[in-house]
């Protein structure tokens, strides 16, 4: 077998060329570090590049989800003051819209915790939601419109951080492969890659779901991967406005299935398959694009490619309420792999050796904080959010404990060679 060369030499090694990978380079290289990137693919080539953008604070729970995204939204501030609005920032705030009225009821429960918490949120009727977006499903009967939601291109973004950390000298290798990681004694030395080793006195892990790699180098992570679906329509109106969601999936709008006047009878999907969970979105993209959906199904699964019911409950969700965009062209199917952790927070940490930026559940929201966060610790310095993030934080421990003599035989065979 030929020996394998050294590709590069850097002082810390960031693997994974997507939002938090690349912003995790490129705040570590503020902070004068010699950076390179290995990307298995191309930088945004997963989830980042696969997404409506929707910051949403309007449904995360009060305490440390809210207030990271919030941080996440003053981060994306920071990038418009430094790299310009390249990437279609917008704070028109958001619509959870409603279609009974026992639906209405509960949601004014909703307003007032969300009140509390010191967002901007109000009940209104269809008229005025009507009046703020143009994509308004046809059986809303009114809404909960929240002004601190917001808007970015996902995509645009990293090609906005690519090209600045390019700028500032971070080398980025795409399609390459990560073997495994370089060890001298205990330390971690680098990483080995199908091109050639990177000699590194640091490196940090910012993949994903691909995450779940590392237990081949003994790290089991307490993430559990699924996939994302979204489907892409043609542009529908050059004016966007607020981004949407429904109450036909409500999963991950913890603010409101944590009150106790919630009912999850109120608010089914009327999805028969139980093993697909549905998310409510519907958005515009930059180009006037619905992008509709999330779907999560795949569970425990590192296959990439949308499955076919997921589809049709995105098609379904649309048509049922939406009859004038029935004879749209469908232009896109995304479908992107995510992990995340029992709590929904990510991991921010050092590991046996590593340092890890991966968990994300809002990964477009808060990404960009956490990578923040992650250089700060990389250099000593403390952070209200370290021990919030933390791998051994008290709600990750509860839920392994609950866990603990399951096995997931998906991810058993699971190597880092990934292409």
């Amino acid at each position: 077998m030929p020996e394998i060369g050294t590709l590069d030499t850097a002082d810390i090694a960031v693997v994974g060329g997507g939002i938090v990978g690349l912003t995790t380079a490129l705040e570590l290289r503020k902070r004068g570090f010699d950076v390179v990137v290995v990307e298995q693919r191309f930088t945004a080539f997963g989830a980042s590049g696969r997404s409506a953008g929707a910051i949403w604070l309007q449904p995360r729970r009060s305490g440390p989800e809210l207030e990271l995204t919030r941080r996440g939204l003053a981060t994306y501030a920071a990038y418009e003051e430094e790299l310009g609005n390249t990437f279609d920032l917008r704070q028109q705030g958001g619509l959870f819209f409603y279609e009974t009225e026992r639906q209405r009821e509960i949601l004014e429960h909703y307003v007032a915790d969300r009140r509390a918490a010191g967002l901007d949120a109000a009940l209104v009727s269809r008229r005025e939601a009507k009046e703020l977006s143009e994509i308004l499903p046809d059986n809303a009967l009114g809404a909960v419109f929240c002004s601190d939601d917001a808007q970015v291109d996902a995509a645009a973004f990293s090609r906005a951080v690519n090209a600045a950390c390019m700028r500032r000298g971070v080398r980025i290798f795409q399609n390459t492969p990560v073997l495994g990681t370089l060890r001298r004694l205990d330390a971690v030395a680098g990483l080995r890659t199908v091109r050639g080793e990177v000699h590194a006195g640091a490196v940090v892990w910012a993949t994903g779901a691909w995450a779940v790699t590392l237990r081949s180098e003994g790290i089991d992570l307490p993430i559990e991967t699924h996939r994302v679906g979204q489907l892409v329509t043609q542009p529908v109106s050059s004016v966007r406005g607020p981004v949407i969601h429904g109450p036909r999936g409500v999963d991950r709008c913890g603010a409101l299935t944590d009150l106790a006047q919630f009912d999850p009878a109120d608010f089914e999907s009327g999805n028969a398959h139980d093993a697909l969970l549905y998310d409510d979105v519907m958005t515009q993209n930059t180009e006037g694009s619905l992008v509709i959906g999330h779907t999560f199904d795949g569970h425990g699964s590192l296959n990439p490619h949308i499955s076919m019911n997921a589809t049709r409950v995105m098609i379904e969700s649309s048509m049922l309420r939406t009859q004038r965009f029935s004879e749209l062209g469908v232009t896109g199917l995304w479908a992107g792999l995510v992990g995340e952790t029992a709590d929904r927070m990510p991991i921010v940490d050092s590991i046996d050796g590593l340092f890890v930026n991966v968990g994300h559940s809002f990964g477009i929201a808060d990404g960009p904080a956490t990578s923040e966060i992650l250089a700060r610790r990389v250099i000593g310095e403390s952070d209200p959010f370290a021990a919030r993030l933390a791998v051994d934080r008290a709600e990750l421990k509860a839920s392994r404990s609950a866990s603990s003599g399951r096995e997931d035989d998906s991810n058993q065979d699971v190597s880092i060679a990934t292409t």
